[in-house]
């Protein structure tokens, strides 16, 4: 067992706990060698996240594949009917089809026909999603298990950007700074070394007190969800262009939003440095991420299986078709992942393998989730993909957008701006927005001061009310 999960239930008052507490706790804490912290399995994950022999990949992710099927259908309810169809020495594959696909609404419905009759209390961590999808959902991890090896994982992620031993990282996403209503809008983690600032309070009279708390403390990379760690660079633009803040950043991390093009555009002419987008779950099924070099999605194999299908329910594998991603997750045997839909979209690359990365299944890119559409007067489903791309120059005067929909047809466009926007960028805006349409819908823009944001902080790029329409 770690230390980690043992205190895990702890985590949340330490966070919240004073700087003048947390401090000294943190030190001490941040002493003890990771293999005490996140258990003895850290070590074998770290070396499995870091193994790069195709074929020797193939064979490990085949034979956890197996294990997590039969377990599944050994001891979990829900699969109990699938047990008889695991034909011996069938292709895993065969094995995989016999599962039929689950839904966050399944399990909500029967959490405990999803849960494995051969784990006690004890082998159970209880976790919840944030909220930021309109299905929240609470689920068991694996302690000892599944978050150590979610930990190892990331650490090889943050190894691609080769950052300096010990620097300190400024962290733009996760949960809301306590005390923030008394103005306290930043606190400082020793044990990770993490300057965390709340995504909420990223406001023009806040900004130069965060960059200074990021100098104080040597910042050298940005993590962060991409709408927050946008406006921070746009500050940065407008308000300190060439700063030695900016200059010292040596590498960014994406997470969990979909990342719009003119938000990458701006992150990486502001800090000139490596920007790398992460995708995973609080499910821990899957996690895939690109490199410095290479803005591709790279499957970690051995995290979990990932598979596209459409809308049938039939497997994708030819690169470029959009296809919802569906995900077997590994070690954790408590409430074993399978089949399950994410509500992601993306589609499979057709360029080569990278030369780093070699058996590693690529994604040319995730499109978000599958309620990330706008719904046209006949009921046509928009990718808010084909919204975003190719921006005009006036959209550099807003600082961030939002999109809400009651009825398809019809779209609020919440616009966030600093001063108001004069009528000729207004009209300029309007007129994108017809031309993106063709008549489809009919975009109505609104000026706001704040956007609403999850309570952990996410901005949702659409508030849908109308999604049953998808599957019309």
């Amino acid at each position: 067992m770690s230390v980690e999960d043992r205190l895990y239930r702890w985590l949340g008052k330490y966070l919240d706990a004073p700087q003048w507490v947390k401090t000294p706790i943190g030190l001490v804490y941040g002493w003890l060698p990771r293999r005490v912290r996140y258990g003895a399995g850290y070590p074998r994950y770290l070396a499995e996240a870091g193994l790069r022999c195709p074929a020797r990949l193939a064979a490990v992710a085949e034979a956890r594949l197996r294990e997590t099927l039969l377990w599944a259908a050994a001891t979990v309810p829900a699969h109990a009917g699938v047990r008889p169809r695991l034909r011996a020495g069938a292709p895993v594959n065969e094995w995989l089809d016999a599962f039929a696909p689950t839904c966050r609404g399944d399990i909500k419905a029967r959490p405990q026909d999803f849960r494995s009759t051969a784990c006690g209390e004890a082998a159970a961590l209880p976790m919840q999603t944030s909220g930021s999808s309109s299905e929240p959902l609470r689920f068991l991890l694996e302690r000892g298990r599944t978050r150590c090896k979610e930990t190892a994982y990331i650490d090889s992620f943050n190894r691609r950007l080769s950052l300096p031993r010990g620097c300190a990282t400024l962290s733009l996403r996760g949960r809301n700074v306590r005390g923030s209503e008394r103005g306290t809008t930043r606190s400082f983690d020793p044990i990770k070394r993490m300057l965390a600032i709340s995504p909420n309070h990223l406001t023009d009279a806040l900004m130069p007190g965060h960059v200074a708390a990021a100098r104080r403390h040597r910042v050298a990379s940005i993590q962060g969800y991409p709408s927050a760690v946008y406006i921070l660079a746009r500050w940065l633009a407008q308000n300190a262009p060439g700063s030695s803040f900016a200059a010292g950043i040596r590498g960014v991390q994406l997470f969990s939003e979909t990342v719009e093009p003119f938000m990458l555009d701006t992150i990486r002419a502001v800090f000139d440095c490596p920007v790398l987008l992460h995708y995973g779950h609080s499910e821990r099924a899957a996690m895939a991420a690109s490199m410095p070099d290479d803005p591709r999605y790279f499957v970690w194999p051995l995290y979990g299986k990932v598979e596209l299908v459409d809308g049938e329910g039939r497997a994708i594998d030819e690169p470029g078709q959009a296809g919802e991603i569906v995900v077997t997750g590994f070690d954790n045997r408590v409430m074993p992942f399978v089949r399950y839909r994410t509500g992601d979209i993306a589609r499979w690359s057709a360029g080569p393998a990278h030369p780093a990365l070699p058996g590693f299944p690529v994604l040319e890119r995730i499109d978000g989730r599958d309620s990330d559409f706008i719904f046209g007067r006949d009921g046509r489903a928009i990718p808010m993909t084909s919204v975003g791309g190719l921006r005009p120059p006036v959209f550099t005067r807003v600082e961030a957008v939002q999109y809400e929909q009651f009825e398809p047809g019809r779209l609020i466009v919440c616009l966030q701006t600093g001063g108001g926007l004069a009528r000729d960028t207004r009209r300029e805006l309007q007129q994108f927005f017809e031309a993106k349409f063709q008549g489809m819908v009919e975009a109505e823009l609104r000026e706001v001061t704040q956007m609403a944001r999850t309570a952990n902080g996410k901005l949702r790029t659409i508030v849908q009310h109308c999604g049953e329409a998808l599957h019309a």
